[in-house]
């Protein structure tokens, strides 16, 4: 099922500066948010507010989340860990979606743990390796293990994903003007709540995020 409404459309702005995941700064208070606001399957009401950031420098992709979520579980704390049972955001993204190769996934728990592959879909999926991310970073408001409240109404998650690993997957290289299609997720398999949030809404009877029929858009902007 495919679905019948136009698919969100987000532009990747350019940054001149390189700069290191810093909750605390960087340049996005002039960058455009867009929101993960289409919680789906369970309709129990818990629906957090999510607005995530991009922008794309010479070398990095940059994401960040900010949430609105007083109550946390974050257990995992390894590479590759299921943090998907946590609080947990995610990030999918089919760079060259002409290619027919696959999508990236990036999930990550409230305190930065990864979860990271690359495939054509849930099932055939390459798990990349800590050398595969090289120069991946990242940064948030919470530090480590926590199961109930973290002392704020509101989180940051921020990240880079090294431009390189782009090209070695695809062979290509995002030029400005180039259009992607990806979709973000918000959900907590084993938080106190369960839910599953997403930007461009998943049309499917049960859930599950792997699937790029449904993915948005993004386009990067010109540098």
């Amino acid at each position: 099922m495919i679905l019948s409404t136009p698919r969100p459309s987000y532009t990747i702005l350019s940054v001149d500066a390189e700069f290191l995941p810093d909750v605390a700064a960087g340049p996005w208070p002039g960058i455009p948010s867009l929101r993960i606001d289409h919680y789906l399957w369970l309709g129990n009401g818990y629906r957090p507010l999510v607005e995530v950031k991009l922008c794309i420098s010479r070398s990095s992709l940059h994401v960040r989340f900010q949430v609105q979520e007083r109550r946390v579980r974050v257990k995992y704390s390894k590479f590759q860990d299921p943090v998907y049972k946590d609080t947990c955001v995610e990030f999918f993204i089919d760079a060259f979606p002409e290619s027919r190769q696959g999508y990236l996934n990036f999930e990550t728990n409230a305190a930065g743990t990864l979860l990271a592959a690359f495939g054509p879909d849930r099932i055939h999926r390459k798990p990349f390796s800590p050398e595969d991310l090289s120069g991946f970073d990242a940064a948030s408001t919470i530090g480590g293990p926590c199961d109930g409240e973290h002392g704020n109404d509101t989180w940051t998650l921020e990240y880079r994903v090294p431009l390189v690993l782009f090209r070695t997957i695809y062979g290509r290289e995002i030029l400005p003007g180039h259009r992607s299609r990806a979709n973000f997720y918000k959900c907590g398999d084993e938080t106190e709540v369960r839910h599953y949030g997403a930007w461009s809404p998943v049309a499917t009877p049960a859930p599950d995020f792997h699937r790029p029929e449904f993915f948005g858009e993004v386009v990067f902007g010109s540098r």
